[in-house]
């Protein structure tokens, strides 16, 4: 029992501080190869935990190398666009400006009554009364109602801003999201000119936003 426990505790250990390198979140916003590490990662904990035959090195081995191999697979992503549209996940607009998208719906496999349950948990009733409402990657839906979406107005000053809607991120890291922009009701030809305007290209910018007023954000990278 007591060498049982030893394991148990190196191992916990070990793990603790694998998982604390990674920097994961919790299970439930775990992207895809998060949790398959996740999975693979409590298999390999518990062999040498139940089996003494086993090595603990059978077991910490193979958590450094999963360990190392998740850090490489989230460095590559960040860098490679092309590799992230491969192996992420989009978020998906199941409602936009109180119209449910069947098609969305149908593709991510939500039925009306999860898509209402979800609506009824952050206490809305009425989808009309939705701006967006997204499915996003780790497999949660998030709400933004239209009152929550429409600007502060001030009456005292006589000053009424029509409603914005919601930030698009068109460019991330110097990578342009052509949905997003098309979402903006905008197009390259739109953001090519308005970024030179700023004398600078995609690849200087490290955030812009649009939102659905036209509104824009923009965010440059540091260069030294």
């Amino acid at each position: 029992m007591v060498v049982i426990l030893i394991r148990t505790l190196v191992i916990y250990g070990f793990l603790m501080l694998a998982m604390r390198f990674m920097g994961k979140r919790q299970l439930g916003e775990l992207e895809l190869s998060e949790l398959i590490t996740a999975l693979l990662l409590s298999e390999i904990a518990s062999l040498p935990i139940t089996n003494q035959d086993i090595p603990l090195s059978h077991a910490l081995l193979p958590i450094l190398a999963l360990m190392s191999l998740e850090v490489l697979l989230s460095w590559l992503l960040l860098k490679i666009p092309t590799l992230k549209k491969l192996l992420g996940v989009r978020p998906a607009i199941l409602i936009k400006n109180g119209k449910i998208d069947r098609d969305a719906m149908r593709k991510a496999r939500i039925s009306v009554e999860e898509l209402f349950s979800q609506l009824r948990l952050k206490e809305v009733t009425d989808p009309e009364e939705v701006a967006y409402a997204f499915l996003e990657a780790n497999g949660q839906i998030s709400v933004i109602s239209l009152a929550s979406a429409r600007p502060a107005t001030s009456e005292e000053a006589g000053i009424h801003t029509k409603e914005t809607g919601i930030m698009h991120l068109v460019i991330s890291d110097g990578q342009v999201n052509q949905k997003n922009l098309s979402l903006a009701g905008k197009d390259m030809v739109w953001l090519t000119k308005y970024l030179s305007k700023k004398g600078l290209s995609a690849k200087d910018v490290f955030v812009l936003l649009i939102d659905d007023g036209g509104r824009v954000r923009l965010h440059t990278r540091n260069v030294s």
